[in-house]
């Protein structure tokens, strides 16, 4: 019997009324349901709430509902597990999430029935060293960014490769991203668009105090170590947009490729380059015909 798990953005403007009918379509067609239980708390549904962490061994699959940051952070939660995610867009760009609200009925027949296949995508490991001892690692699966805080000048970063120094970067940051991530901040910083099938690294930096500063590809099997030198403290390690991390002056972070993989479910008949196309509306061009 199939268990799907529903992630939802308790925040998102008519949350319920998706989650009812998702319910209802599951109820009929014989295929439990779970929801962890503070959203299902939150969002009274009392009688489908269960602990995460069993949530992790009992599901099939799990369904988040919301945009690319819920999706993101269910990816990281389940991936240890195994488990496939898929994405409902209830957000502005959705450029991960797989499924659109006009799309649903159409898209849970497929679901239930396994017409999908699994998309694997790299994950990384941050870790702070401090002291010659780490403190803190996080799974990052969109990016991991080194950068200044709201109001301090800018830092210095040495980039090293499998630690050769390879780059100083006098900036006010540096963005570590995967293929998946690459149209993320990335591409806001002036990053490559990467096919998520490649499984590389891009090294980004922001706003770069200097003219001969350009984003580096890397593979996947090189480890990367950024040493920050400022006179300050306000430094800051994002990971995938969300979690944050205060850095000392003389902290060391090292990224490296996770042991687990993000598996995301994908519908055949949706390419990369039409996702490309339609939701970053790289073909929109004013007056063209």
């Amino acid at each position: 019997m199939l268990t799907v798990g529903l992630f939802p953005n308790t925040k998102k403007q008519g949350i319920n009324s998706v989650l009812n009918r998702l319910i209802q379509y599951f109820e009929e067609h014989d295929v439990a349901v779970v929801l962890p239980e503070d959203a299902a708390l939150e969002l009274q549904y009392t009688n489908l709430a269960e602990k995460l962490e069993c949530i992790k061994s009992d599901i099939t699959f799990g369904i988040t509902l919301g945009g690319d940051g819920t999706l993101l952070n269910t990816a990281r939660e389940i991936a240890p597990f195994g488990i496939p995610v898929c994405g409902i867009n209830m957000g502005n760009l959705g450029f991960l999430t797989e499924i659109e609200l006009p799309d649903l009925s159409s898209a849970l027949d497929r679901l239930i029935k396994g017409d999908y296949y699994i998309e694997e995508r790299l994950m990384l490991d941050a870790v702070v060293i401090r002291n010659g001892n780490p403190i803190y690692i996080s799974p990052a699966l969109n990016d991991v960014v080194v950068a200044k805080g709201g109001f301090s000048r800018m830092i210095k970063l040495k980039l090293f490769i499998d630690e050769e120094l390879t780059a100083e970067y006098p900036a006010d940051g540096l963005i570590i991203a995967t293929s998946t991530g690459s149209t993320g901040y990335s591409l806001s910083s002036g990053g490559p668009i990467i096919n998520p099938q490649l499984k590389v690294i891009v090294i980004t930096p922001i706003c770069p105090h200097t003219l001969q500063s350009r984003p580096l590809v890397i593979s996947e099997e090189e480890e990367i170590k950024v040493k920050m030198q400022a006179t300050h403290d306000d430094i800051v390690l994002t990971v995938d947009g969300q979690t944050v991390y205060n850095l000392l002056p003389d902290d060391v972070v090292v990224v490296r490729r996770s042991p687990f993989r993000a598996r995301f479910i994908k519908f055949a008949g949706k390419s990369y380059y039409e996702t490309l196309r339609t939701k970053l509306r790289r073909g929109d061009h004013s007056g063209c015909c």
